[in-house]
């Protein structure tokens, strides 16, 4: 038997790119996330601008190589391109 995994999308822009911050709805941190609101929104934005390194010239290969890298090894919160959800490639 298969188990699907549900998740609470958070759409937002972010450098000219739209991102959606996804957290598992059995998350133990999702409540709290929550009731974040915008806060959680800016918190991402900041994680962006610590963990990848986007210019006005990274390419679309290149983003998508930073954003696989830093959800690699996740379980219950990635950060994905918006235009990739349901996107198996």
């Amino acid at each position: 038997m298969t188990q699907t995994i549900k998740f609470a999308e958070f759409p937002f822009t972010y450098k000219g790119v739209n991102f959606i911050s996804m957290i598992s709805e059995t998350c133990r941190f999702l409540p709290q996330i929550m009731l974040m609101g915008e806060d959680f929104i800016t918190m991402n934005k900041g994680a962006i601008d610590e963990c990848l390194n986007i210019t006005e010239s990274t390419t679309r290969h290149e983003l998508k190589e930073m954003v696989a890298h830093i959800n690699e090894g996740g379980t219950e919160m990635f950060l994905v391109l918006a235009d990739e959800v349901g996107d198996n490639n």
